[in-house]
């Protein structure tokens, strides 16, 4: 696996952030015109739809341009911005976010935040009922690690999203969610790592990237 993205890796992480977009930004529209014909007196709730959708398309935005962009390439020593955007891309689901750890630890490199981004969002997606998701940075002594913990029902990596991340793919062979985890996994690699999937118990999954001392 390259450490460097492909044409179509990009071309397909767009495909997945305006699928995302799709839903919230079509209801805005919805309710916009329920507000221009309020035939049946749906003023409030036309409102409320349009209120909703906007704050989940701009909390799916405001998430990614971390995730995929360049604004996430460092990471301060503060983490609550980024704790509040995993939260923000929870909200509108049945998932929970924990997330404790509000101090960067020493030494964390930069791209660790862009990491636990896009682990946060494969972790979601592997939530299709809901549940917790536990975000954990740092370590004892010079170990350190990137941990997101989903638990909840048939919590599991779609099909899609494991070949991603299967060593040999063929990039031609991506789809826009197996190339999100391929992402993902190009990051662990750059920051001199891997990402490591592994089921810790009944109806949980644990991704885990060591951090190199």
């Amino acid at each position: 696996m390259q450490t460097m993205i492909d044409l179509r890796v990009a071309e397909l992480l767009a495909s997945r952030l305006c699928h995302d977009l799709v839903g919230p930004i079509g209801a805005v529209g919805n309710g916009l015109e329920l507000l221009a014909d309020d035939e049946f007196g749906m003023a409030d709730d036309a409102m409320q739809l349009t209120s909703n959708s906007a704050r989940q398309a701009s909390a799916i935005l405001q998430f990614f341009r971390l995730a995929y962009g360049m604004a996430g390439a460092r990471v301060g020593t503060d983490l609550t911005p980024l704790r509040d955007l995993a939260a923000g891309l929870l909200q509108a689901s049945k998932s929970e976010l924990d997330w404790a750890t509000i101090a960067a630890p020493e030494g964390l490199p930069d791209g660790a935040g862009k990491m636990v981004m896009n682990m946060v969002a494969l972790a979601h997606e592997a939530l299709p009922r809901g549940g917790k998701l536990t975000v954990e940075i740092g370590g004892e002594g010079g170990d350190q690690a990137l941990v997101v913990t989903a638990s909840g029902q048939d919590a599991h990596l779609r099909p899609e999203s494991l070949a991603g991340l299967d060593e040999s793919i063929d990039v031609g062979e991506l789809s826009p969610r197996g190339a999100h985890s391929y992402f993902t996994r190009v990051l662990a690699k750059r920051l001199g790592s891997d990402l490591e999937v592994d089921t810790p118990g009944e109806d949980m999954l644990r991704l885990k990237v060591a951090l190199p001392a």
